[in-house]
């Protein structure tokens, strides 16, 4: 009994103890198991199969350009000649989207063989050339990025470059996949002045700076040095990823432009656009001191541009401080703060948003209606910012200390309505302030319902086009954001649960930053508005007397406005040296002073300051606008009577010849100028100076501001082919098309791009038509050389900056070459103006034209003009190539 009992406890015991071995076991077992699976994954995942591409045959290059660029170009290059007997090889002549290509052409170029492949900053012409031949595949992956951000890490190809304050390097990151294949040939050119320190030793050199690598040739070496009794030690059969780097120190001007994310270059730009508006503030303020000064009592439209002048110097100012501050805060907080949310990035850029959208309607105090339409618009923005988390904007709490951010649909869609109601209530309040200034200086036609009042903004045409324009830049940001998206992720595993939750959050936030960069980029137009502003003061305070607005005798600040205009309205902004916006605001002077030295320096050459030969007035003292009817006819019969005289020596007369000494004295009579005014008796034209010259010289209106006005419209006629062809220079030509595809505004910004140039050709041609009886020359064509060197002027020395800082001048030409040419083709229009009176007469234009001209066939004036335009072409085709970054031209 006891036996028994003794042996049936040991088996109970020796069973307890099996199964608690068994427990043990399967718990070991289930902890080890999965780091089993991970070890063993390369060997059930070396989905690469890279002992298979141990025939493959690399080559890879690097270069990097610094010349005639802001920022330096990387240009990269890879080559696999594949075996056949690599399995995934045929796989790269599938589809671009398939999965099998797209695992295929991931293990031949990069570097980490995971599902998810973003290269941000790696851009490319087009997807990699495969080709097959022979049974071996080749695929040849080109790719490119821009050095232009400080202390950043840029993955381009294989490559992996690395910016600092002195120096760059950058280092070959081979794929896993390519460690046992053959190496032939790693090309590392670092340009001008060359590399600092390479490791390995480079094999050979190639050109002036590139380095050129041999590895399989260094093996076989390394190989020949270490076989012993004909053995080859286990470490030299083994085939290792090369390792390459090379450390380079570039030029201070590229090391510079490269500097973009530091808070002292971000500052140096937000300073340069910050005094870019306060000079142009200070000037008008100036000019609206002056007007204040003057003794006669100003009329009540006086009185409103005068308001609008000091309320807009005011308002730009502290709608740039607001635009730009936050781009400048944003790097701060960035750099103090990583942790910043969906929540606080919105509240910060709405907020700010929002303010500069109330200071341009507290300008612009438009009608009730406008102020409730954007009341509506702003409800959307102001909620999300008191209650993110009712749109999903707030971060989920999974832990004490530990967030994580979602994007669900609802977040999605109410951040981007939210971003839509942002810009459409900018785009509003930058419409009402641009009415405001137009109708309180009269630069509108007046109501058609209420004749004698001004137009009013109505809110039923207001915002449906607002809403519409909203809606077009919205599909073009979705559309170039898809394009980034695709660009960026390419290699990435589209079926992958972590790709479409890694693409909405990225479409989240490029939504939450389009309100911030959106403000900016129509903020970069607000030249537009102090354009129109001072439109209206010169418009409203005019002296219609004034033989132009620059007179030394004329009024201060009519003065001091019309040279306002010309940088803000016609000159060009000036260049970024080194991605930097400091030096901008010096060439608002510079502009001013071109152009008073332009008109000043001809003046006594003008037809209209010849003097008269007995009382040796300046001929300006008798033509008015009291007698352009009588110097119109005699002009005309000065015309006809040598039309006579010229068919008279070509022997084409009728029954009766003309008599040349009667046609001859007449010619003399005309140039007879009778006592009145300030005439006391008769006197005589100055001899070198026709009465086709005069009445040319006083151009077709009566004062300079209509005469500024007519010439503006006129420009726009030429100024349509020249804006196309500068806007298909700054957005398409060249690496322009890159940026303007992958821009959130790029689309948008074409248009506004076109607008730009439009602005630029029309105000050149109020400048002329302005300056017209100043300028020398007696004909247009000649007068559109001093306003043509005005613009070029500061066009040069902003070339020769470009030049000492090694970045492309060479769509400079072009736009001095066009300018010459639309200033030109308005002065022969206006020309024609002036005796349009006569038009009836004529069976074409051109047949007035040369009668003007006095000319039988094309002569020396249509040659000139068709010079000018095979030189544009010229520069166009040979000289215009853009060398840009991914950043469109915006604004002044």
């Amino acid at each position: 009994m006891c036996a028994t009992d003794s042996v049936g406890g040991r088996l109970v015991r020796t069973r307890a103890f099996r199964w608690a071995v068994s427990v043990l076991v399967g718990l070991l077992c289930g902890l080890i198991a999965p780091e089993a699976a991970r070890a063993a994954e390369p060997a059930r995942g070396d989905a690469c199969e890279s002992a298979r591409l141990a025939k493959a045959r690399v080559s890879t290059s690097v270069e990097f350009q610094h010349d005639d660029r802001t920022y330096t170009k990387v240009v990269t290059r890879l080559t696999v000649d594949v075996p056949p007997s690599w399995p995934l090889a045929q796989d790269l002549l599938l589809s671009e989207d398939s999965r099998r290509y797209i695992k295929a052409m991931a293990c031949l170029t990069r570097s980490e063989q995971k599902k998810q492949q973003r290269h941000w900053a790696e851009w490319r012409v087009g997807n990699p050339v495969v080709v097959s031949k022979g049974g071996r595949v080749k695929v040849v992956d080109k790719a490119h990025s821009w050095v232009d951000e400080y202390r950043s890490e840029i993955e381009v190809g294989v490559w992996s470059v690395r910016t600092g304050a002195e120096r760059w390097f950058v280092r070959l990151q081979a794929p896993p996949a390519l460690a046992g294949a053959r190496w032939e040939r790693i090309t590392v050119d670092p340009g001008k002045p060359g590399a600092e320190l390479v490791k390995p030793k480079s094999y050979a050199g190639q050109g002036a700076t590139a380095l050129v690598w041999r590895f399989e040739a260094m093996r076989q070496q390394k190989r020949a040095t270490e076989k012993t009794a004909g053995e080859v030690t286990e470490k030299a059969k083994e085939s290792t990823v090369p390792s390459v780097t090379v450390w380079l120190r570039p030029s201070w001007q590229r090391s510079w432009a490269a500097q973009n994310g530091r808070l002292i270059a971000l500052g140096m730009s937000t300073v340069g656009t910050w005094l870019w508006t306060i000079v142009v503030a200070v000037l008008l303020l100036a000019a609206a001191r002056s007007y204040g000064a003057r003794s006669a009592v100003p009329t009540s439209r006086q009185r409103g541009t005068r308001r609008n002048l000091i309320a807009w110097a005011w308002c730009v100012v502290a709608v740039d401080v607001m635009t730009f501050a936050d781009d400048l805060i944003n790097p701060y907080v960035q750099r103090r703060s990583d942790n910043r949310w969906l929540d606080e990035w919105i509240l910060h850029g709405h907020g700010f948003a929002l303010v500069i959208v109330l200071l341009l309607l507290a300008f612009a105090r438009p009608p009730h209606r406008i102020w409730s339409a954007a009341g509506l618009l702003a409800l959307l923005p102001l909620a999300e910012m008191k209650w993110p988390e009712r749109f999903d904007l707030r971060p989920l709490r999974v832990a004490p200390m530990d967030y994580v951010h979602t994007a669900s649909d609802k977040a999605l869609a109410a951040q981007t309505a939210s971003a839509c109601c942002v810009m459409a209530v900018t785009l509003l309040a930058f419409a009402a302030a641009a009415w405001r200034l137009a109708t309180d200086g009269q630069l509108l036609p007046e109501s058609r319902q209420n004749p004698g009042t001004d137009r009013v903004l109505r809110l039923r045409i207001a915002l449906p086009a607002v809403l519409g324009a909203t809606v077009v830049i919205a599909v073009c940001a979705a559309l170039a954001h898809e394009r980034s998206w695709q660009r960026a992720s390419w290699l990435s595993d589209p079926v992958d649960a972590a790709y479409g939750n890694d693409h909405r959050i990225n479409l989240l936030w490029d939504a939450m930053w389009s309100v911030s960069n959106g403000q900016d980029w129509i903020v970069g137009y607000t030249y537009l508005l102090t354009a129109v502003a001072v439109l209206a003061a010169l418009r409203a305070w005019h002296i219609s007397s004034a033989l132009s607005p620059v007179d030394r005798q004329g009024d201060r600040a009519e003065r001091l406005l019309f040279l306002t205009f010309f940088p803000v309205g016609v000159g060009l902004g000036g260049g970024l040296p080194l991605g930097v916006t400091l030096p901008t605001s010096v060439w608002i002077p510079l502009h001013m002073l071109a152009l008073y030295w332009a008109v000043t320096l001809f003046a006594r050459r003008s037809v209209l300051a010849q003097p008269l030969v007995k009382s040796d007035r300046p001929l300006a003292v008798v033509l008015g606008p009291g007698v352009r009817a009588e110097l119109l006819a005699r002009a005309r019969t000065y015309r006809e009577t040598h039309a006579a005289l010229r068919r008279l020596d070509q022997g084409l007369f009728g029954d009766q010849p003309p008599v040349r000494e009667t046609e001859e004295r007449n010619l003399s009579d005309l140039h007879q100028w009778p006592a009145g005014g300030v005439l006391t008796a008769p006197d005589r034209l100055p001899p070198k100076v026709s009465v086709v010259d005069a009445a040319l010289a006083l151009g077709p209106r009566d004062t300079w501001w209509a005469n500024g006005s007519r010439a503006a419209r006129l420009a726009l006629i030429p100024g349509l082919p020249a804006a196309a062809l500068t806007t298909w220079v700054w957005t398409v030509r060249g690496e322009a098309w890159e940026s303007t595809l992958s821009d959130q505004f790029g689309f948008p910004g074409m248009v506004l791009v076109f607008v730009y140039w439009m602005v630029t050709w029309a105000g050149a041609g109020f400048v002329l038509g302005a300056l017209w009886r100043v300028l020398p020359g007696r004909r247009g064509a000649v007068k559109a050389i001093p306003v043509t060197l005005a613009f070029a002027l500061p066009a040069g020395l902003d070339a020769l900056l470009s030049w000492f800082t090694g970045e492309s001048v060479s769509n400079l030409a072009l736009h001095v070459s066009a300018m010459l040419f639309v200033l030109t083709v308005t002065g022969i229009a206006f020309d024609l103006d002036t005796f349009q009176g006569e038009r009836r007469y004529w069976q074409s234009r051109l047949g007035l034209l040369l009668s003007v001209y006095q000319m039988r066939y094309y002569s020396l004036q249509v040659a000139y003009l068709v010079a000018q335009i095979i030189a544009m072409i010229s520069i166009w085709q040979f000289f215009a190539e853009p060398a840009v970054t991914p950043e469109p031209p915006e604004g002044k």
